[in-house]
């Protein structure tokens, strides 16, 4: 898709920036300060940089949940522990994850605030993921499933007009969509 190609012509500079700006008004987030355990992901494929957030949400004593894949056929995320010494494996789909054992996975009941990763969305909260599915398959009973609150991340260039943008009965739609320039806050969740 031609937005994923604009993500990874970004340079280190613009992305820096947007990790930037996006970190200033994530934390500002009541829904964040009230927030104790808080799933994130390591960014890939020119994804807005997530490692000053992850950085930030750490020293303001939040507790950290990377998404793994428990196993090769797995089509479900589950969310490891994640601290500033947890070392990190890249698992077969070359995406990085820690290194985890059971006492490590977070029930998804238990957190507070997911944020989740795409390549496009619109305005009434669609999302276009990287189409395995993960996301929507994981988050797909979420106002049933807890108290927790899926957030996309995006640069400001990935929102694009919803006539434009390939929905599917099963895509999930995301209450909230942060970018470096907007909080997008979609009425009917």
């Amino acid at each position: 898709m031609y937005i994923r190609k604009i993500r990874r012509t970004l340079t280190f500079q613009e992305q820096y920036i947007a990790a930037q700006l996006i970190t200033n008004k994530i934390i500002i987030i009541n829904h964040i300060h009230r927030s104790a355990r808080i799933a994130m992901f390591i960014d890939c494929d020119g994804e807005i940089n997530t490692s000053l957030l992850i950085r930030t949400l750490l020293l303001m004593h939040k507790q950290i949940y990377l998404p793994i894949l428990t196993g090769s056929g797995s089509k479900y995320l589950e969310f490891a522990r994640y601290t500033f010494s947890t070392p990190l494996i890249c698992n077969h789909l070359n995406i990085y994850e820690p290194k985890w054992n059971t006492s490590s996975i977070m029930p998804i009941e238990k957190i507070d605030v997911i944020f989740v990763p795409l390549v496009a969305f619109d305005i009434g909260g669609n999302r276009l993921g990287m189409g395995g599915g993960f996301y929507d398959r994981t988050l797909k009973n979420w106002k049933h499933q807890g108290h927790y609150i899926p957030i996309g991340l995006a640069h400001d260039f990935q929102k694009i007009p919803t006539q434009l943008l390939p929905v599917e009965t099963w895509d999930v739609i995301l209450p909230e969509i942060i970018t470096p320039s907007h909080h997008v806050i979609v009425d009917d969740y």
